[in-house]
């Protein structure tokens, strides 16, 4: 089955650029300090908004409510973002957003999580048009079911394919968003089926 611990050293890569040479040799908690050091963003042509190593202030604001805080968080508190914070926010709102558990391949959960975690619900809702189960956004056992019954590698293309032509989309619609279109198609070509190039 897939791990979440296998996946979340890339997004600390593509999000933060620190070197695969440092994600091959160090902790995933030693690799997010690192990160931590480049992996602040605050570009007012991104949607997300400020971004700390990937977490956006939306994706943080809903954890912490989730999580029972007493007040919205703020963006110095995303500046703030702990290790145990951002492992939380990537394995219950992405990782367990996809059941990515209970995924039998490695190249698909990557995949699948890291588009969930890039794009939000068309993450979800793109590959399961895909997969031929209902659009719904929930991943249950209909939607897993179809995922671990495919060919893996013939499922990873079609993925790959359309998730390619979803980043084509985001930029024809809104041409401001071109400026990053390089490194999401990077991004994507770097989940391979034998594995993630951190390189």
């Amino acid at each position: 089955m897939a791990s979440v611990k296998e996946f979340a050293p890339f997004v600390l890569v593509m999000e933060a650029g620190v070197s695969a040479a440092l994600a091959r040799r160090l902790s995933l908690e030693q690799l997010f300090e690192k990160a931590r050091r480049t992996g602040w963003a605050n570009d007012p042509l991104d949607h997300g908004g400020a971004t700390m190593c990937g977490v956006t202030i939306g994706t943080f604001r809903h954890w912490a409510q989730q999580r029972g805080w007493d007040h919205e968080a703020t963006v110095g508190e995303l500046r703030a973002l702990t290790f145990q914070q951002w492992f939380d926010i990537l394995k219950s709102l992405f990782w367990d957003r996809w059941q990515a558990d209970s995924i039998r391949s490695q190249a698909l959960a990557n995949l699948l999580v890291d588009w969930v975690w890039a794009s939000g619900a068309p993450g979800v809702t793109v590959p399961q048009r895909v997969l031929g189960v209902k659009a719904d956004g929930v991943v249950g056992p209909v939607t897993l079911a179809a995922v671990n019954g495919a060919d893996e590698h013939a499922l990873f293309d079609r993925l790959k394919r359309e998730r390619l032509a979803f980043v084509d989309r985001i930029v024809a619609h809104d041409p401001s968003q071109r400026k990053w279109i390089r490194g999401w198609k990077r991004r994507i070509h770097a989940i391979t089926l034998d594995g993630l190039l951190l390189g």
